[in-house]
């Protein structure tokens, strides 16, 4: 095995930045502050920079003239524009990755989905994320298609901005055991189609519960 590649002050920033972004500590909208940041990371204003300038290239912050630096926010057709992309992409990857995938996949994407479910029932949205992120990256990488791969890891980074996880009810906690148990069924089957469908559908009803969701808590845009 390869041993792990150590990050340089820049990506480490860069990785920093983005947790705090996903994590919602700086929500869509907020301004960086950019003194307490750099003093809270103990690094200089040079490399902080530098990652600004690779996420505001990646879509993820808004570098205004004369403000600063801002966290990307969203309009509703720029949020419906992107969960209509990824439904496009995610599709194409599922199509890819189902011929690749063995029972031993399978298996793991069980144990993804089963935790998933289970973080859900017990309202642990912050595991449920994690594990809905491990679920859709395995499924780019067994596609094989690496700038698939990289297009799809950008775009969830720009939708983790803009999505809160809509419903912490017990009915998407429902809702997403049936669609693990469908979605299971079809990959055991290497029903492409079957499995496509899954993946649209699942897709569309995130997509529609953050509209939802957005129009609430914005009923002015």
């Amino acid at each position: 095995m390869n041993a792990p590649r150590h990050l340089t002050l820049r990506e480490r920033i860069y990785e920093e930045i983005v947790r705090l972004i996903v994590s919602g500590e700086l929500p869509s909208g907020v301004s960086i502050d950019e003194k307490e940041l750099t003093e809270r990371l103990q690094v200089s204003r040079t490399p902080f920079r530098e990652a600004i300038g690779t996420l505001a290239k990646e879509g993820l912050i808004e570098i205004k003239p004369y403000r600063g630096f801002f966290v990307r926010s969203f309009t509703p057709k720029e949020i419906d524009d992107l969960y209509d992309l990824r439904k496009t992409l995610e599709c194409f990857a599922v199509e890819l990755a189902v011929p690749q995938m063995s029972d031993r996949h399978i298996a793991g994407f069980e144990r993804i989905l089963d935790e998933a479910v289970a973080a859900l029932r017990r309202g642990d949205m912050e595991t449920y994320g994690i594990r809905d992120k491990e679920f859709h990256e395995t499924i780019a990488e067994l596609s094989g298609s690496a700038p698939l791969i990289e297009t799809l890891a950008r775009l969830a980074l720009q939708i983790q901005i803009c999505r809160s996880i809509a419903n912490e009810s017990r009915d998407l906690a429902e809702r997403a055991a049936e669609e693990r148990d469908q979605i299971l069924q079809a990959f055991r089957a290497r029903d492409i189609t079957r499995a496509k469908t899954l993946m649209h559908a699942h897709i569309s009803d995130v997509q529609q519960a953050v509209m939802a969701r957005f129009q609430r808590e914005n009923p002015a845009r």
